[in-house]
């Protein structure tokens, strides 16, 4: 009996994509700020059903764009995080703060070293190595020291 594979299911095509995209950049707008103010408003506005709405929140690349738009937006930011930055640690010596923006916005990571500091006690004594080698002309093999 053939077994039957699973399908995987297709991205269905938008009917509305000018509207998906305003509804990526509504979304991706603090909620305080939206204009119109909420999402059934939104789907008024432009024409479109709430349902519809919250389907494309959950297709796959809804909150992909979503993100997208945030870090255009924090990037768009970051110079006056900057300043702030400078300020704050030439006045005051406070920096930890800045450190969540940096590390979103800028896909930036702590570096780090690791040191290895071996007690006086070991020391390194040289062994003989042994090694396989193959003689191709006897394809035999044989150990050396």
């Amino acid at each position: 009996m053939k077994k039957k594979t699973p399908k995987t299911p297709k991205k269905k095509a938008l009917s509305k994509p000018d509207i998906f995209e305003k509804f990526v950049k509504w979304m991706s707008i603090l909620a305080t700020e939206r204009q119109p103010k909420t999402q059934g408003e939104f789907a008024q506005q432009f024409g479109v059903s709430p349902d519809t709405l919250s389907a494309w929140k959950q297709r796959d690349d809804f909150w992909d764009a979503v993100k997208q738009e945030w870090k255009k937006w924090g990037l768009e930011k970051t110079n006056n995080i900057m300043a702030r930055f400078y300020q704050n640690t030439m006045m005051k010596g406070i920096t930890a703060d800045f450190k969540l923006w940096f590390q979103y916005f800028l896909s930036w990571s702590e570096k780090s070293e690791t040191e290895l500091k071996l007690p006086a006690q070991i020391q390194f004594v040289n062994l003989p190595i042994k090694y396989a080698k193959t003689d191709k002309n006897k394809n035999k093999n044989s150990v050396a020291t």
